[in-house]
C-alpha cells in the first residue's frame, strides 16, 4: 500500500513509519518541515501528486497544558488541518482511506472507575480534548456525507523508548540523572493517578490492524485495558535501579481538572484479531535503558 502519515516525525509517527517500512507498504512522512497540515494547497498538491492508497493522520498540537495558553492555535492546528485534510481527500479521483487519530482526553471519567468503551459520555477537560472530539466529529460528518472512508482511533497513554515530556520518561531521566551523580530526590505530582498504559509498539501493531480490517464510520479504542498508577509505575523504577531516592509531592504538577481514573475498554479492536503482547515492566525497562543510552 501507499500510505501518508502525518505527524511523521512525532513520538506514534516515528514507530508507525518504521513499522509500515518493515511490513513493505511504499511511505510518505509528513512533518511541518515538508507537508505544513495547516496549509490547504500544500496539503492537497501532495495528495495528488502520491496518491495514497491511506493517510494516517496524527499531526497535531497534542500537549493539554499547551491547549490551555495557546486554544486559539490548538484549535487552527487540530480542525483546521483535519478539515484540510478531509477537503484534500475528497476531491482526489481515487480517494484514500483515512485513519484519524482521536484521544482518550476527549471522554469523561466514569464515576465508577470502569473500563472505558467508544460510546462512552464526551466530557473533554482541556482545549486539546475537546479540538480532537471536533475533529473527529467532523471526519465522521465527511463520511456521512461526502461518503471518505473514515476510521478513527482514540489512542490513551501510549508509552515507550524515545517519547519526551511523559511521566514515564521524566521518570526515567530522573533516575539515571540520579545514578550519575544528582541529589538522590525527585519531584512529583499526585501518584494516586490513574492511567491505562500501553507499548507504543503494540499501539501501532493496532492501528496497523485498523488500516487493513478498521470498518468506516466505526471508532476504536487503542489501550491495554489495565489500570496502573502513577505510584505503581515510580515503584517499578525503583526496583529497576540500584539508587535510592526520597520523593516530594510539588503542588505545581497536581492538575485542578485531573481525571484521576481512565482505563480503556479495548474490546472493540480485540475483536479484529489485534492484542497488546508486551508487559509494563518490560516496557519501563525499555525506557530506561533508552535514557541511560541517551541522556547526556
Amino acid at each position: 500500500m501507499r500510505i501518508i502519515v502525518t505527524g511523521a516525525g512525532g513520538f506514534i509517527g516515528g514507530y508507525l513509519t518504521e513499522a509500515l517500512t518493515a511490513r513493505g507498504d511504499v511511505v510518505e512522512g509528513w512533518t511541518r518541515a515538508t507537508i505544513d497540515i495547516a496549509d490547504p494547497a500544500a496539503v492537497s498538491a501532495a495528495l495528488t501528486r502520491f496518491r495514497p492508497d491511506a493517510v494516517v493522520h496524527l499531526a497535531a498540537q497534542s500537549l493539554p497544558g499547551r491547549s490551555w495558553d495557546e486554544p486559539a492555535m490548538t484549535y487552527e492546528t487540530n480542525v483546521g488541518g483535519t478539515i484540510n485534510l478531509l477537503e484534500a481527500a475528497r476531491s482526489q479521483s481515487v480517494r484514500p482511506r483515512i485513519l484519524l487519530a482521536g484521544s482518550s482526553a476527549e471522554y469523561a471519567e466514569p464515576n465508577d472507575g470502569a473500563p472505558i468503551s467508544e460510546d462512552a459520555p464526551i466530557a473533554p477537560n482541556s482545549p486539546y480534548g475537546a479540538s480532537k472530539f471536533a475533529s473527529m466529529q467532523l471526519a465522521l460528518l465527511y463520511y456521512r456525507h461526502y461518503g471518505l472512508e473514515i476510521v478513527g482511533f482514540r489512542p490513551f497513554a501510549l508509552i515507550g523508548p524515545r517519547k519526551t515530556g511523559d511521566v514515564c520518561s521524566d521518570f526515567a531521566r530522573r533516575i539515571v540523572a540520579i545514578e550519575r551523580g544528582a541529589p538522590p530526590s525527585m519531584v512529583v505530582g499526585d501518584l494516586s493517578v490513574v492511567r491505562d498504559m500501553i507499548d507504543v509498539r503494540d499501539g501501532v501493531d493496532g492501528i496497523l490492524r485498523l488500516i487493513d480490517d478498521g470498518v468506516p464510520g466505526e471508532i476504536y479504542n487503542i489501550c491495554a485495558g489495565r489500570a496502573v498508577s502513577i505510584g505503581t509505575i515510580l515503584q517499578a523504577y525503583r526496583h529497576a535501579t540500584t539508587v535510592p531516592f526520597e520523593t516530594t509531592q510539588d503542588p505545581a504538577l497536581l492538575r485542578p481538572l485531573e481525571q484521576k481514573v481512565k482505563i480503556g475498554d479495548p474490546s472493540k479492536l480485540q475483536a479484529l484479531g489485534w492484542t497488546p503482547v508486551r508487559p509494563l515492566d518490560e516496557t519501563l525497562v525499555d525506557i530506561l535503558a533508552y535514557w541511560r543510552a541517551h541522556e547526556r
